[in-house]
């Protein structure tokens, strides 16, 4: 019978060993996690983990901009909207009553914003569409004018602008907003149809004993009605009625005064009117293949764009002289008395200038009502 005893003692304890074990077991894997989305953009959002938990779980976080919620096995993870450029960690421990514990890291991504597009844009007076690269990990609204319409597309934002029928250059500023910053862009329209009108006129001239002086006065730019990139200075010259011709190039936004032409005939003096350049070297020229130029100059802080229109060589040109070949630039032009229709220099032809503009600048300037 003793034998039969030390058996079934030796029996009891094996299942107390075995049902222990059984307990350790179940208590180290009372909690632990199944499913965590807690890696986050720059964009305020929430995520969640989802533990698995023989008893109610509690849950922390270690930094404040990291909260959370638990819902029965579930803890929800809100974090705002980041604006920095290096990402940031946090850490949620979860708990239960049988204090287990788990770590469960949290990540958010710096924030990406960019608008890839330049601070000013020179577009023609045509209906035209840019596209600006934009990057935003941000939601952002665009501001803009009511002539210019605008959508997001995947390469970043289109443009649209209007066709310009004012009849003077414009300008539009739109405003890239968000929460990590604002960028502006101006667009400014302006062409060929933006040239007419009346213009403030500065340059100087022969005074007494043909000192140069300084002279302003207002003058008019008529558009030609057979070539649209033609106009007409009308009030330059001191004699009514000759209008002086000049040629916009649209690509370029360059005017030129042109050289060479004839401009009328005065019946009583039997003279023959012609646009004669002078250059810097003191010479007149006839060549039809010289010309005033100026670029046209668009100020974007005035409220209203008036052109402004300096004429400079800067190219120059060479000619022979009575010392051999000579390399000048043009810094003049005028109107020029011949005595016959040729505008030749020599024989007593060349009778001299009537008018003559140097240093020439012309400005838009609103017309008078």
């Amino acid at each position: 019978m003793k034998k039969i005893n030390i058996l079934w003692m030796l029996i009891g304890c094996l299942f107390l060993v075995t049902s222990c074990s059984d307990d350790d077991d179940s208590a180290v894997a009372s909690l632990q996690v199944i499913k965590s989305d807690v890696s986050f953009t720059a964009i305020a959002t929430t995520g969640t983990i989802e533990v698995q938990s023989n008893s109610a779980i509690t849950a922390v976080s270690n930094q404040d901009w990291c909260t959370v919620t638990v819902n029965g096995n579930v803890v929800t993870v809100a974090v705002p909207t980041y604006t920095g450029l290096v990402g940031r960690n946090a850490v949620v421990e979860i708990s239960n009553t049988l204090d287990s514990k788990v770590r469960v890291p949290v990540s958010q991504a710096g924030g990406v914003w960019y608008v890839n597009g330049d601070d000013l844009y020179g577009l023609s007076d045509e209906e035209s569409t840019i596209t600006i690269p934009v990057k935003s990990d941000y939601d952002y609204t665009v501001d803009m004018p009511a002539w210019i319409t605008g959508e997001k597309v995947k390469e970043g934002y289109n443009f649209t602008l209007t066709e310009n029928t004012t009849g003077n250059a414009r300008k539009g500023t739109v405003i890239f907003k968000s929460q990590k910053g604002t960028k502006e862009i101006t667009f400014v329209q302006f062409g060929v149809n933006d040239i007419a009108g009346t213009y403030e006129a500065t340059y100087s001239t022969f005074g007494e004993g043909d000192d140069w002086v300084s002279e302003t006065v207002k003058i008019e730019l008529l558009q030609g009605e057979e070539n649209e990139a033609v106009f007409y200075a009308d009030g330059l010259s001191s004699i009514r009625g000759v209008v002086l011709p000049l040629k916009f190039d649209g690509e370029t936004y360059q005017l030129s005064a042109l050289n060479g032409q004839y401009l009328g005939f005065i019946e009583s003096q039997k003279w023959y009117l012609y646009t004669i350049v002078r250059s810097e070297a003191g010479y007149v020229h006839a060549d039809t293949s010289l010309s005033y130029p100026a670029i046209a100059e668009l100020d974007v802080d005035d409220e209203e764009l008036m052109p402004f229109f300096p004429f400079k060589d800067k190219k120059g040109f060479s000619f022979t002289g009575e010392t051999g070949t000579i390399k000048s630039f043009i810094d003049a032009i005028g109107v020029y008395v011949f005595a016959s229709k040729s505008p030749t220099f020599g024989n007593n032809n060349n009778l001299g200038y009537y008018d003559i503009f140097k240093d020439l600048s012309i400005k838009k300037i609103k017309a008078d009502h």
